[in-house]
């Protein structure tokens, strides 16, 4: 029971680390941004911008830098909770050296995982499955990335959200979970922790076949950096999607489709294999 315990208490404290440290470094991004806008005008003798701000406009501009400051504060509070328990960090994260190609098509595979993720969750909700939840998830989305400055969009939601929740979910909750229960069991739970942490039963629901899929990758490899490179891949295609998907027409996008539902199990079969003839050849 106690080695339960113990266990249960680092997964479980370990997935809200990530959400309580998004909501502490929201606080002086927000406050910067309420400082910020009205500035100009009270550096000329006039109070009134500073009495009418525009609440909507700052929470927006807060969500891209925010994500940019958790994913750093994540890091390094987790790195100080092990410092603090005297317990090793980075040997824990497995950043083992590994071939150029299988990162390049872990990241192709990444990408080629968006599109289908998209379609399948549209059939869902055009099949009017709980049509609530799908309503609060397109809000989600809509509030998330409308608006938002590109290149902030590639550093925050391409960049360091995958970094991130790979370190924390890939790295510190699934090795924790594979030295205490047999590799399967360990492999659901910390894709249902990966989904929980979401907070959004739709987006929760394909984050936890995502965990699954950036679960076996780590295994196959024995390293993080080829869940990382998959997680980004697939961030940074849905990036680019949500900016530009306005100008790709129908036909255009219809293959896109086509070429992302054979790509990407191309790309997985590709890692598995050849990641098996290395490791049997030495």
């Amino acid at each position: 029971m106690k080695k339960f315990l113990k266990v249960f208490s680092y997964c479980a404290g370990f997935t809200a680390l990530p959400l309580a440290i998004n909501f502490i470094a929201a606080v002086p991004v927000v406050v910067f941004f309420m400082v910020l806008y009205p500035l100009p005008g009270i550096l000329v003798g006039n109070p009134d911008p500073f009495m009418s701000i525009d609440l909507n406009r700052v929470m927006q501009s807060s969500i891209m830098p925010s994500l940019i400051l958790s994913g750093i504060l994540t890091f390094f509070s987790a790195w100080a909770i092990h410092a603090i328990f005297k317990r090793k960090f980075l040997e824990k994260l497995s950043f083992n050296k590994t071939q150029p190609a299988f990162i390049a098509a872990s990241f192709l595979a990444g990408c080629a995982l968006q599109m289908p993720t998209g379609f399948i969750v549209s059939l869902i909700e055009s099949a009017g499955v709980a049509p609530d939840l799908f309503e609060k998830y397109s809000e989600n989305i809509e509030t998330l990335m409308d608006n938002q400055n590109i290149i902030l969009q590639i550093l925050a939601v391409g960049i360091a959200a995958p970094l991130i929740e790979e370190i924390i979910f890939r790295g510190l909750i699934f090795n924790q979970l594979k030295k205490n229960t047999p590799i399967s069991v360990a492999l659901v739970i910390q894709a249902l922790l990966f989904g929980i942490a979401h907070l959004n039963v739709v987006q929760g629901s394909y984050a936890f076949v995502l965990g699954i899929i950036l679960g076996l990758v780590a295994l196959w490899s024995d390293s993080l950096l080829l869940p990382i490179a998959v997680h980004v891949g697939m961030n940074l295609s849905g990036v680019f999607l949500s900016e530009f998907e306005s100008g790709i027409s129908d036909i255009a996008g219809l293959v896109m489709l086509i070429i992302s539902f054979l790509l990407a199990p191309a790309c997985m079969l590709f890692i598995h294999r050849r990641i098996k003839e290395v490791g049997d050849l030495t």
